[in-house]
């Protein structure tokens, strides 16, 4: 429903759950991007679509959801931004092999571990291509919310997150994976970084 008829929700639930910190977690994979074509897959409402085309990339755009798909389409055209998105799943790409320097998902679900997304992933991807995923953000604050911050990802489960998903499954569709903690300017997320082998 979140996804779907409830999208309109979605931006308030992601800052209300994270405290703030949602956009400055995906904006961490900036951080790795190179220049050229890069395609997000799942877009939700854009907002990250909007940061890329701001910082230069040449951003293109899938999601199932055509609830999303209509409130990135008005966020995009209030910024006066092209809005090449399409209606796909991240296992049949709508794209050319090799057209894109970079593939970007935040946040994703457990479609990004499906060994048909991965090897869709690879084939869009150009020799030198590289997929970043943010998986876990981690909440910052002062000390006195420090203890409540522990406390929500003891009971959510949410460290260690990484540990649950072997990157044999990216090694096994020809994608050479890492970990890496990334830290800039008060945000904190795990990053997935892989690139073709």
């Amino acid at each position: 429903m979140l996804y779907n008829q409830l999208a309109w929700t979605y931006d308030l639930v992601a800052w209300l759950v994270s405290f703030g910190q949602w956009a400055a977690w995906r904006r961490l994979s900036l951080r790795h991007m190179r220049p050229g074509p890069t395609l997000e897959l799942a877009f939700g409402t854009g907002g990250f679509f909007v940061d890329m085309a701001r910082a230069g990339y040449r951003p293109a755009g899938i999601d199932q959801s055509p609830f999303m798909a209509r409130l990135a389409r008005r966020r995009l055209h209030r910024h006066n931004l092209p809005a090449p998105l399409s209606r796909a799943q991240a296992q049949f790409l709508p794209f050319p092999a090799g057209l894109f320097v970079n593939v970007v998902a935040t946040f994703p679900t457990n479609y990004i571990f499906m060994d048909e997304t991965l090897a869709e992933i690879r084939r869009v991807l150009a020799a030198d291509g590289q997929l970043i995923v943010v998986f876990e953000g981690q909440l910052r604050g002062p000390w006195p919310l420090r203890p409540f911050i522990d406390w929500l990802y003891a009971i959510t489960n949410q460290r260690g997150f990484h540990t649950l998903r072997p990157l044999s499954a990216f090694e096994a569709q020809g994608l050479a994976a890492r970990w890496e903690m990334v830290d800039h300017n008060g945000a904190r997320a795990r990053v997935l970084l892989a690139r073709r082998q």
